[in-house]
């Protein structure tokens, strides 16, 4: 059984592609390989694959990984040689940072068209080879909600449809909109094309916790949703009031690779969030769990503005009964991010 696994690589990215989704996809690629599969790895630039195939935490599974570079995942039929031979499709890569100058055209071509026809590209080239059981997609509960539904604390599950495609594309909502028009492309794909294989997709909310592909201190406080974690802990103001829902990476990983599962029904949507959680109880959570470093003055929040956190109501429960998760906790994802920071903090300090 071969996987295949589409995704981008932190540091080694070009224009609106940034860590988010390579910190999901190396989590689910390294869950891939401690549990026997053969992987390959669809990458942008081999010099990104040879990076992290050198990392520490992979060198014992090399013989299960390879790679096939897809440079442009618009260009038709840019996925057929990839797919050639899979039986599985994680897919994980997509636009997530539309600058904050772009024009409606400029994000039209950096954030729209490479969420939509690149997922429509693998989709039809995963139908043209005919041996994929089953495609997970990463989507973001952005796929299904607008700030504006998330805000107003109602409940927002997997039949949540409230993101407005229509509306004049901005910097602010270019990425929402994105997420949802591909989600709207992947529902209708199914429904008209009819593929011999079932798609599931994965919609997480803020993703925290410990990132292996991340080796130095700079890039896990400054890049991707763990730095909205740290930032404030090092004294950096948050003025901007966070979404109250976030989830641990290896909980993401975990229903990527689940959903893979036979005994799991096809073409179904999975929300990933741990539950209603306060950005400011990082602080305390530091305090208790780090008192030797907060003592030397590692962190600098004391005197710090606590960061505002504004509700978000994602039902966790389908996730829970059909994939059977039991998500970590607000304080798990503090502590596996912090963690990894001072592990890192203290090679530099040694080195």
């Amino acid at each position: 059984m071969s996987i295949l696994v589409l995704y981008n690589y932190p540091l080694l990215t070009t224009d609106a592609i940034k860590s988010a989704t390579g910190m999901v996809g190396f989590k689910t690629l390294m869950v891939l390989l401690k549990r026997g599969h053969l992987v390959r790895a669809a990458v942008r630039t081999q010099a990104g694959f040879d990076r992290i195939r050198s990392l520490e935490c992979i060198r014992g599974y090399t013989s299960q990984l390879s790679s096939i570079v897809v440079p442009d995942n618009t260009v038709p039929g840019a996925y057929d040689e990839a797919v050639r031979g899979a039986t599985f499709v994680i897919h994980v890569a997509s636009p997530v940072s539309a600058g904050t100058s772009k024009t409606e055209a400029e994000l039209r071509e950096s954030m729209i068209r490479p969420a939509v026809q690149g997922t429509i590209g693998l989709l039809t080239a995963a139908k043209k080879t005919g041996n994929v059981e089953r495609v997970v997609i990463t989507g973001s509960l952005a796929s299904i909600a607008s700030r504006d539904r998330m805000a107003s604390g109602e409940v927002i599950d997997e039949n949540t449809l409230d993101v407005d495609t229509d509306c004049p594309l901005q910097p602010s909502n270019a990425y929402s909109v994105s997420k949802a028009l591909a989600l709207t492309a992947i529902k209708d794909f199914v429904q008209l094309e009819s593929p011999n294989f079932t798609v599931i997709n994965i919609f997480p909310v803020f993703v925290l916790g410990r990132d292996d592909s991340v080796t130095d201190v700079e890039t896990i406080a400054r890049k991707g949703t763990n730095s909205l974690l740290l930032r404030p802990l090092l004294g950096i103001r948050q003025d901007i009031p966070l979404g109250g829902s976030t989830v641990h990476i290896d909980d993401v990983a975990e229903m990527h690779v689940r959903a893979l599962d036979d005994s799991i029904r096809g073409n179904e949507d999975f929300i990933a969030a741990a539950g209603p959680m306060e950005w400011a109880d990082s602080f305390d959570i530091v305090k208790r769990r780090f008192p030797k470093e907060y003592g030397e003055g590692v962190f600098a929040f004391d005197d710090a503005v606590r960061p505002v956190t504004s509700t978000i109501n994602a039902d966790n429960s389908k996730a829970r009964r059909m994939l059977g998760m039991e998500f970590k906790s607000f304080e798990e994802q503090v502590v596996s991010l912090v963690g990894h920071y001072l592990e890192l903090r203290g090679s530099v300090k040694n080195g």
